[in-house]
C-alpha cells in the first residue's frame, strides 16, 4: 500500500510473514549541497542518543530493551546530489497482538520530533560527547593509509564541496559546526526536506496508525540527480606515509548512466564484478595472482556519483608495474571478454540477489530506492533475464569508456628508503 500523507510526504506499508522481524523507517531527503557529510555524521550520531522522553542514552537502550530488544539505526547516506538521513526501528512481536509495534512507532515519533535539541542541557552535553567522539575517530584515521588514499582520490576526483568528503567526514568540516548550527540543520530537515515512510512485517499497527504523523506539507520536489562535475584532465597524487604496505588508488569516471535503462545498468554491475569483484575477477587473476603486484586488489563503483575506483595495497618499490599491470586490465577488457568469467560473475551477481530477497533490511532499501526511482522498479524475473542477456559485446563497449582521472598513491616511506 502506498499514499500520500500529505505533500511531501509519502507512506509506503509493506504487509508480508515472510519475516518474523517488522522494521519503521522514516527517511528524510534533500539536496546534497544543502548538508555536508560531517553535519550528517554528527547529527545521526547525535540523534540515536536519546529524546525528550529519554534524554540518557542508558534510558533510551532500556526503553529499545523493552520492546524485546528492538535495535535503533541513525544513519545517513550521499545518494549522487542528493542527502538521505534516516530512523530505523527494528523489532519482533513474539505475541503478535501489535503491542510492540504500537510502542515501537510511537518511539520512532518521539526520535524524529521530540530530539535532544528540546533538552538543552543534555542536548548540549551529548553534542560535546559525540563532537569528541568523531574528532578522535577522524584523527585516528590519520593513521588509516587506505581510508587516507581513498579520501584524497576522492577530493580530487569532484568538483563538488559535498561529493569530495567520505561520508564520515572531515575535520576541517568537524572544526566549522556547533551545536547551534546542528539544530538549525535538523529543524530544516524536518520542517523542509522530502519524507518517504516505510513500514514492512507481520506486526505491524494498523493503516490508519501508521499514517498518523504531524508531518507539515512541503514542496517534496529534489534536484536532478545529476552526477557531480569532475575535472577534465588527470591528476596524480602522492604522499608518503610510514605503514606497513603502499596504497593505490585509479578513479575512473563513468560513462552517464543516471537515465539510462536497468539493463545498462546491469551491465555496469557485471563489469565491476568482472575486473574487481571477487577472488576470480581480472584484477585479481592478473595483478595479483600472475603477476604478484598486489597484496589485495579490488573494483567499486558509485553509479549516482559516477566513478569506478581500483583499490590495491602494493609493495612501494613495485607501484609503477602494480599501476601498468592494472591499466593493461582495463585496456584488454576494452578488447576481450572472457565468457566464461562474464558468466560466472553474472551468476554471482544473481545468487547475491536471491540471498538478499532473505533480509527485511534490504526489502526495506528496494522499497526505498523504487520510491526514489519508480522506474526502475522490477522483479527477480526481469533482474535475471537483464543478468543473463549481458554480452561480450557490451562489456567491452563499456569498458572502453572508462576515463582514468586520478591516480593516488600512498607510499611507505619506510620501503622507500631502504
Amino acid at each position: 500500500m502506498q499514499k500520500q500523507i500529505v505533500s511531501g510526504v509519502n507512506l509506503n506499508i509493506n504487509r508480508t510473514k515472510r519475516w518474523q522481524a517488522n522494521v519503521l523507517t522514516c527517511h528524510f531527503v534533500g539536496p546534497a549541497a544543502n548538508a555536508s557529510q560531517t553535519a550528517l555524521t554528527l547529527l545521526a550520531r547525535l540523534l540515536s542518543r536519546g529524546c525528550q522522553a529519554y534524554p540518557q542514552n542508558d534510558q533510551l537502550n532500556l526503553a529499545l530493551a523493552r520492546l524485546y530488544g528492538a535495535n535503533l539505526r541513525v544513519e545517513h547516506q550521499l545518494l549522487g546530489n542528493w542527502q538521505d538521513l534516516y530512523f530505523e526501528i527494528s523489532y519482533v512481536d513474539p505475541d503478535h497482538n501489535g503491542e510492540i509495534g504500537h510502542q515501537a512507532l510511537s518511539l520512532l515519533k518521539q526520535l524524529v520530533f521530540e530530539p535532544l535539541f528540546k533538552v538543552a542541557h543534555f542536548g548540549v552535553q551529548a553534542f560535546d560527547l559525540e563532537y569528541q567522539a568523531l574528532k578522535n575517530e577522524l584523527t585516528d584515521l590519520k593513521n588509516d593509509h587506505d581510508f587516507e588514499a581513498y579520501a584524497l582520490t576522492k577530493a580530487a576526483f569532484f568538483h563538488e564541496t559535498y561529493a569530495q568528503q567520505p561520508t564520515i567526514g572531515s575535520l576541517a568540516e568537524l572544526a566549522q559546526l556547533d551545536y547551534q548550527q546542528l539544530a538549525t540543520l535538523y529543524q530544516q530537515l524536518v520542517n523542509n526536506w522530502r519524507v518517504e515512510l516505510f513500514a514492512s512485517g507481520q506486526s505491524l499497527p494498523d493503516n490508519e496508525t501508521l499514517s498518523d504523523w504531524d508531518f507539515t506539507a512541503r514542496l517534496g520536489q529534489l534536484p536532478e540527480v545529476a552526477v557531480a562535475q569532475q575535472p577534465g584532465t588527470l591528476q596524480k597524487i602522492e604522499r608518503e606515509v610510514v605503514g606497513q604496505q603502499t596504497h593505490l588508488t585509479l578513479a575512473y569516471q563513468l560513462p552517464k548512466l543516471v537515465q539510462a535503462d536497468n539493463h545498462a545498468r546491469d551491465v555496469l554491475r557485471v563489469l565491476v564484478a568482472y575486473l574487481g569483484g571477487d577472488e576470480q575477477s581480472l584484477l585479481f587473476r592478473q595483478v595479483r595472482e600472475k603477476h604478484g603486484l598486489a597484496y589485495d586488489v579490488s573494483a567499486r563503483d558509485d553509479l549516482l556519483l559516477g566513478w569506478l575506483v581500483i583499490e590495491a595495497g602494493v609493495d612501494a618499490t613495485q607501484v609503477s608495474s602494480a599501476l601498468a599491470a592494472i591499466q593493461t586490465v582495463i585496456e584488454q577488457a576494452a578488447l576481450q571478454i572472457d565468457q566464461q568469467l562474464l558468466t560466472a560473475e553474472a551468476n554471482n551477481l544473481l545468487n547475491q540477489q536471491i540471498r538478499s530477497l532473505d533480509s527485511i533490511h534490504f526489502q526495506q532499501s528496494r522499497l526505498f530506492r523504487n520510491a526514489l526511482f519508480p522506474e526502475r522498479q522490477r522483479d527477480l524475473q526481469q533482474i535475471t533475464a537483464s543478468l543473463q542477456q549481458v554480452t561480450t559485446e557490451e562489456l567491452r563497449a563499456l569498458a572502453a569508456q572508462l576515463q582514468l582521472k586520478v591516480i593516488t598513491v600512498v607510499k611507505n616511506s619506510q620501503a622507500v628508503q631502504s
